[in-house]
């Protein structure tokens, strides 16, 4: 028989050892665990700091991810002390070109919906014709600024174009420019830049930039709500009227009537009369072979016949490399001897030959029409033609907040590598009822 005082202390002895069993289990299960989640974090980070700095990364439980299309998986960044930083999600598209997909990581800002990074995922199966290098060129362009995001010069490829295109004759294939030689009142000095293959245009960009150079172009200073216009804001506008013009090919086609404004463009409330005038020079600079080399060149021959000195030790040459002048100052520079008003070729070369005939031809060499003048009273309308507000990627026009130039010749590329920025945007608006 066991006296008292042994069972007692057998008893103690077993209570002791069991709860020592006890936390040695509780700490091996927390020692895993927290393994597990180092383990975790260290994989997030490699994968995900790159487009989005966080201390950790928690997966976002949804049931709106599993049937969101396009969207593998959601994740919030979060800093030390468990803030909120922004979210990484991975997406995926199609590559058109060849049909196979393409899985990119995509980082936003939690507070400002600024995109953080855009990267190939780790997971992607490289079976896409994307290369790093080109998803490289859209994350410089989209790093810093808001979701969602559309290309803002509109391409059209020229061999998708069906027979029956209408398109002005003579143009010669290039790059042509044109822009106002005063600034308006805001100090804006427009611009447009087209591009030509094929005999079709294929590229319409219209833009301005000020004179203070502290201020951002029309376009970006509209979506940042400085620049205010009647209607959807003046970038959104610029895109559509330039899609338009590649659609008709032709500026008489839209439709501008006496006060500067047009009606058949669906969304374009603004004053297109810049915008047509010149549209109207580029074309005439293209059927003259005068490019946008030659355009550059035939301004620094005019400042230099007034000044001694280049653009750039004059200081107006602005950050993109476009020439940042008013001629206010000096109106006769581009008057010629019997009063006519000149523009830049003319002035440079002399050539003051006639290349404003816009009547057009079908593709295949069909009949001609002639649709009138630019500027009359009831503008020009060819049938019940209108042109919509266009949106990207499903998203309305009104909430797009920066424009890309994207991939130089590479349109359809961009818009995949687009898309997928534009799937993370639809997916955090629904998931934090973000307001348009």
């Amino acid at each position: 028989m066991f006296s008292r005082d042994t069972v007692v202390r057998f008893t103690i002895e077993a209570f002791c050892l069991a709860v020592v069993s006890v936390v040695i289990v509780v700490l091996g299960i927390l020692a895993t665990n927290s393994n597990e989640y180092e383990r975790l974090q260290n994989n997030y980070y490699q994968n995900f700091n790159q487009v989005l700095a966080a201390s950790s990364y928690q997966p976002v439980q949804s049931t709106l991810i599993a049937g969101y299309s396009g969207i593998n998986g959601v994740y919030e960044g979060l800093d030390a002390e468990g803030n909120p930083l922004g979210f990484v999600l991975e997406v995926e598209v199609v590559d058109h070109q060849t049909g196979y997909p393409l899985n990119l990581i995509v980082g936003v800002d939690y507070n400002t919906a600024e995109l953080t990074g855009l990267t190939r995922a780790p997971n992607d199966p490289r079976t896409s014709a994307i290369t790093d290098e080109q998803i490289a060129i859209i994350a410089e362009q989209t790093r810093g600024y808001q979701i969602p995001v559309a290309y803002g010069v509109e391409v059209l490829d020229p061999d998708q174009e069906n027979s029956d295109q209408l398109r002005l004759t003579g143009l010669n294939d290039g790059i042509y420019y044109a822009q106002t030689l005063s600034a308006d009142r805001s100090g804006y000095i427009d611009y447009v830049e087209m591009s030509i293959e094929n005999g079709i245009i294929t590229m319409v960009q219209w833009d301005a930039f000020n004179t203070d150079m502290n201020i951002k172009n029309r376009r970006q200073s509209s979506l940042d709500g400085v620049y205010e216009v009647q209607g959807l804001n003046w970038a959104s506008q610029s895109y559509i009227l330039c899609h338009a013009l590649m659609d008709v090919q032709n500026p008489d086609l839209l439709a501008m009537k006496s006060d500067g404004t047009t009606d058949i463009i669906d969304g374009v409330t603004i004053n297109i009369r810049t915008f047509c005038n010149l549209c109207i020079e580029c074309i005439e600079n293209s059927r003259a072979g005068f490019d946008k080399d030659m355009y550059f060149a035939g301004l620094q021959e005019i400042v230099d016949g007034l000044f001694s000195g280049d653009f750039e030790s004059l200081g107006v040459v602005n950050d993109d490399g476009y020439i940042v002048f008013s001629f206010d100052g000096y109106p006769g520079v581009f008057l010629a001897e019997d009063g006519t008003s000149l523009n830049v070729r003319q002035r440079v070369t002399g050539d003051m030959a006639n290349y404003s005939d816009f009547d057009s031809t079908s593709g295949n060499g069909g009949e001609e029409l002639t649709t009138g003048n630019v500027g009359s009273e009831d503008g020009v309308r060819t049938g019940d033609t209108t042109y919509d507000a266009d949106s990207v990627d499903g998203i309305p026009m009104s909430e797009i907040k920066t424009y890309i130039e994207g991939i130089d010749g590479h349109i359809m590329i961009t818009a995949d590598i687009v898309s997928a920025i534009n799937t993370a945007y639809r997916f955090l608006k629904d998931y934090l009822n973000w307001m348009a």
